[in-house]
């Protein structure tokens, strides 16, 4: 192997990185991948739902293990990368392009969207678990609301369970930190007898209703979850 100076390159080009594909091949690999994901709508239903969690949880290995991999980069580390198409390609799928830049084709946008159950985030969040910004999850009967990058949110305990939903009023528009719990029912503050069932976010004698979250537990955190759909626990009381 004989070894020398690098071939010079010309200081405004980006330096392109070596993979498996040539840049042309990588596009058309992304092209053909769309149209094959594209092509799942002419297949059987039970083939195509299974194909359709599989592809699910594939997004959300690659999700988690980019956006802490993301976490470890020194700063000005991912704007160097992301010169690389695929690299751009693939960080933008996953949300972790630096705002400035432009985005590309996110990989659920493959994916065919069903619309019962479908949550009130916009059509292009991808399905992702907050943590929410609490030392210890409230006591029974007890709330806390949370700022967090999706917005603000009540985090609630009820009948030994917890319940997530907007700290904004969906009847009023009006913010809900001097709000009150009673057993599972929500008094907002903007008005007497606006209430709410934080099971199901409906709002008793109607009306709009609240955006509730599904919760869950990791160890010592309490996790929200945006981009998924919400199951009330019960009918509206």
């Amino acid at each position: 192997m004989t070894s020398g100076a690098p071939p010079n390159l010309k200081d405004d080009a980006p330096q392109e990185l070596v993979g498996y594909r040539s840049n042309e091949e990588w596009e058309a690999l992304v092209a053909a991948t769309g149209d094959a994901l594209a092509a799942l709508d002419e297949a059987d239903e039970k083939p195509r739902e299974d194909v359709r969690a599989a592809l699910a949880g594939i997004d959300a290995i690659h999700r988690e293990a980019l956006h802490r991999l993301v976490r470890l980069f020194k700063e000005g580390v991912l704007e160097q990368v992301i010169t690389d198409p695929a690299i751009h390609t693939l960080m933008g799928m996953y949300d972790l392009l630096p705002p400035e830049t432009p985005g590309c084709r996110k990989v659920w946008d493959f994916l065919p969207q069903d619309d019962a159950g479908v949550s009130a985030d916009p059509a292009d969040t991808p399905p992702h678990w907050s943590p929410a910004p609490v030392d210890a999850p409230p006591a029974d009967g007890e709330f806390a609301v949370c700022r967090m990058e999706e917005g603000t949110y009540v985090l609630a305990r009820a009948g030994g369970d917890l319940f997530a939903f907007s700290g904004v009023c969906g009847e009023h528009g009006a913010g809900m930190r001097e709000g009150s719990l009673n057993g599972y029912t929500w008094a907002c503050p903007a008005a007497p007898g606006c209430l709410y069932d934080i099971r199901s976010g409906a709002r008793m004698g109607g009306g709009a209703p609240l955006d509730c979250r599904p919760v869950r537990r990791d160890r010592a955190r309490v996790l929200i979850g945006f981009g998924m759909p919400f199951t009330p626990s019960l009918a509206a009381m």
